[in-house]
Formats: structure tokens, C-alpha cells, sequence
């Protein structure tokens, strides 16, 4: 008979990580990757209890090869603003793994430090919300951390080729092109800086004194989310600059992340799992490169809880959520119809990376 008391928590979640991590020899076994971006599966998904709790779901996916054994690739896909509890459940599962390569924009070479520095919009967000900020919660001081990532030069001068080509209708001698303004306008929110920032910040202010009010917002946000196409340039909408704006903070930097990865998977031994440590609107088309250049398919989801909302506890009726639901859904529904022509330098039928496969690691 089983002694259940003999069993402490600490060897439970040692046993669940190692599940979890496990990877040295893994195949895919007949799982094909994704022909397409739009074949990708989501990464976050809005679930609806019968409690009337509404929670945003955040997948990590497991990758294996088409052919032969290597090491598992963990696509962990991240909100920017969760809970506590949602930070601690990934800082422990990335912990685990052998190699993690993460997001983060530098402006010099080394790690990421332990806390973050000025104001954060997203983390002034977070507090008005109830919730905390990414880069106050996981610790990216760790020996199996490796920043993949453009540094803040190397962004600037891809976003300067990318805009200089092709210059918006009627624009002046020495006028900025579509992207750049789009990046000023960005920079300056997520900073706090400029007539933008300021804005920013009297919003925040204003939703942080309304539980109510914070409440509505989650389910928007919920929503929202839950609604992101995979290829985020081509929201419905979206002006011309800040299309290829999207195009290079998300596809240039996961082409960075692919060059990366294939290195790493090329190391004499391989790591045994590799996580890439992303925000969720990356994933979609990072694991769309990933699967068709280095010929992995995904295998295995797992989801964690972002954070969610309980309008019943704040005396929100049931009609209420689903007004400022349905409110969302027709502001998107309504972007579509009111769709602008499409940027002609969208890559809308950009052919699918070549595939560059790395020599296959030896079974460990």
C-alpha cells in the first residue's frame, strides 16, 4: 500500500517538471508540421466556467522532429500582465529546462537585470488591474537563460530599410516614412514620455479608481486576445505603418530567434530541451518558422492561466459582460468592414521559410 503521506509536495512538482521537461529522445511520430501560418493553433484562448468566471488561457507547446530524434523545443508563450501565480508556475517550469531563450530588446550585451528600470506602462497597467508586470515577477538572472533577441541598433536599422523603401503616398523630401512614427508613438507610450505617454498615463489612472471599470476591462482584454489573428500585420485596420512596423518587431526578431535556435540545437551535446521564452503574439509565427526550417511539428499543449475576472463577486450582471463583449467584438467586426486598401508591401503570400535543417544531435 502507498504511503501518501510519505510523498512531500517539493518530489510531486520534481516528478510533474520532469514530465514535463523531458525530451533528450522525442519524435514526433506521423505529427506533421503547419503548411500554413493560419494552420498554427492558437496560443491563447478565453475560457468561460459555469461560475461565470472568465480566464485567459496562455499555451506552452512542445515541438518534436519530423524525422529521427532530437531535443524537444518548448514554445512558452507569455503575457506581458498576469497574476503572481501565473509568473511563479513558468519561472519554475523555465527553470527547468536545460537551455531557455528569451525575449528581451538590448541596448548593450549581457543578461537581463533582476528588477526593471523607470516607468512601464504595461507595469502601471498591471496595478490598475490587480495584476503584476513580467519583468517584476521572472528572474532572468539564470545560468540556462540566453537572450535571443535584436539589440535596439540592430531594430532601429532594420526598421529605417523597411520604411525608407517604400515611402507613404505624397510624403515630403526628409519626411519620415510609415513605421517611424508609429515607433516614436510606441516608445514614448510604453515610457510614459510625450503627449502619448501622458494620455497613456491619465487612462490608467482613471481605470485604477473603478473596480468596475477594471473588471470591464479584463473581459475586454480577454476578449481581444482571445480574438488576435496569427499573423499580427494583418489585423483588421491596421494603417500601413504600423503593418510593417508589426512586421519587424514580430518576424525580423523570430527570424533572430530561428538563427539562434538552429545554433543551439547544432551544440556538441545538444541541450536536451531548449524553451523559447516569448510574448504570445510571437508564437503563432515563430512556430510556423521554427516547424518549416529546422522540420519539428507540435505534439503537446499544456495551458496556464494568465489571469481571469468574476463579475459576480463585483455585482456585474451577466448581460453587462456580455454587452462589453459584444461592444469588442463588433469595434473588431466593424475594423474589418472599414479595412483600408492593403499595404503593398504586405508579404500577405510570403512563401514559407526555407527549410535549413541543422545536423540531427545524437540520442542522448
Amino acid at each position: 500500500m502507498i504511503r501518501w503521506r510519505s510523498i512531500s509536495l517539493n518530489r510531486v512538482l520534481a516528478s510533474v517538471l520532469s514530465a514535463l521537461t523531458a525530451g533528450a529522445v522525442c519524435r514526433s511520430e506521423g505529427a506533421q508540421p503547419p503548411a500554413r501560418l493560419a494552420d498554427v493553433q492558437p496560443y491563447l484562448r478565453p475560457v468561460k466556467g459555469t461560475n461565470g468566471v472568465t480566464a485567459l488561457e496562455v499555451a506552452l507547446r512542445r515541438l518534436a522532429p519530423v524525422r529521427g530524434a532530437g531535443p524537444a523545443i518548448w514554445m512558452v508563450a507569455v503575457t506581458h500582465i498576469a497574476t503572481t501565480n501565473y509568473y511563479a508556475q513558468l519561472q519554475r517550469f523555465l527553470d527547468a529546462q536545460p537551455l531557455v531563450l528569451y525575449e528581451a530588446v538590448r541596448t548593450e550585451e549581457g543578461r537581463m537585470p533582476k528588477h526593471r528600470e523607470g516607468y512601464s506602462l504595461q507595469a502601471d497597467l498591471a496595478h490598475a488591474l490587480g495584476l503584476t508586470f513580467q519583468l517584476d515577477e521572472i528572474d532572468y538572472d539564470r545560468p540556462n537563460f540566453r537572450n535571443s533577441d535584436l539589440n535596439l541598433e540592430q531594430l532601429t536599422r532594420i526598421l529605417a530599410a523597411n520604411t525608407n523603401a517604400v515611402s507613404e503616398p505624397g510624403a515630403g523630401e526628409g519626411q519620415p516614412a510609415a513605421g517611424a512614427v508609429e515607433f516614436g508613438a510606441l516608445v514614448q507610450a510604453m515610457s510614459g514620455e510625450g503627449l502619448v505617454g501622458g494620455l497613456a498615463r491619465l487612462g490608467v489612472s482613471v481605470l485604477a479608481s473603478s473596480t468596475r471599470l477594471q473588471a470591464a476591462t479584463k473581459v475586454a482584454l480577454i476578449e481581444v486576445l482571445g480574438r488576435l489573428p496569427n499573423d499580427l500585420t494583418q489585423i483588421a485596420g491596421l494603417p500601413a505603418g504600423m503593418q510593417r512596423l508589426l512586421r519587424v518587431l514580430v518576424e525580423e526578431r523570430n527570424e533572430a530567434v530561428v538563427r539562434d535556435l538552429r545554433a543551439a540545437l547544432a551544440e556538441k551535446p545538444a541541450p536536451k530541451s531548449v524553451g523559447v521564452f516569448y510574448g504570445a503574439g510571437h508564437m503563432a509565427d515563430l512556430e510556423f518558422r521554427v516547424c518549416q526550417a529546422l522540420d519539428y511539428a507540435p505534439i503537446e499543449d499544456r495551458w496556464l492561466t494568465a489571469f481571469d475576472v468574476n463579475p459576480r463577486a463585483l455585482g456585474i450582471s451577466e448581460f453587462e459582460v456580455e454587452l462589453t463583449a459584444r461592444m469588442v467584438r463588433l469595434q473588431m467586426q466593424g475594423l474589418e468592414r472599414t479595412m483600408s486598401e492593403p499595404d503593398p508591401t504586405a508579404a500577405t503570400n510570403r512563401p514559407p521559410p526555407q527549410p535549413d535543417r541543422p545536423a540531427k544531435s545524437e540520442p542522448q
